[in-house]
């Protein structure tokens, strides 16, 4: 009982931790209900050169039902956004966004930024990228 217990408190702190979330805020009409952007995403992604991969990008809106546009900073060298739409529509809470590595891609761990901006609120996150060597 005590393992069944531990194994559960274990997938709890993974989930908790798992996904970075970042929110901002922006001034509304109500000061006393602020405009708020949230943006969740996995701490970490692994891509292989000359592969594709997807990232998930998920938001929640606080007082207001604008669209996001969600935009990728600081990529390694080689690798890019194959995604041309970065826009989550107002009735929508996530983004899948298409990384392509090259074949010559900067092998390694490198930080990119995930910015999200709508309805006058922004927010951010950073995620490591991993580069591996294709074999």
């Amino acid at each position: 009982m005590k393992r069944l217990i531990a194994i559960a408190m274990a997938f709890a702190l993974v989930g908790a931790v798992g996904c970075e979330q970042k929110s901002g805020t922006a001034p509304g009409t109500d000061p006393n209900k602020p405009k708020k952007l949230t943006i969740r995403l996995a701490d970490s992604q692994t891509i292989t050169q000359d592969k594709t991969d997807d990232m998930a990008v998920n938001i929640s809106r606080t007082q207001f039902n604008d669209p996001v546009t969600i935009e990728v900073k600081d990529l390694p060298k080689g690798v890019e956004v194959l995604t041309k739409d970065l826009t989550i529509q107002a009735d929508k809470t996530m983004l899948t966004i298409q990384l392509k590595a090259a074949a010559d891609a900067a092998v390694g761990d490198h930080m990119i930024k995930v910015i999200a901006k709508g309805g006058g609120a922004e927010a951010d996150a950073s995620v490591k990228l991993t580069v591996k060597a294709k074999s």
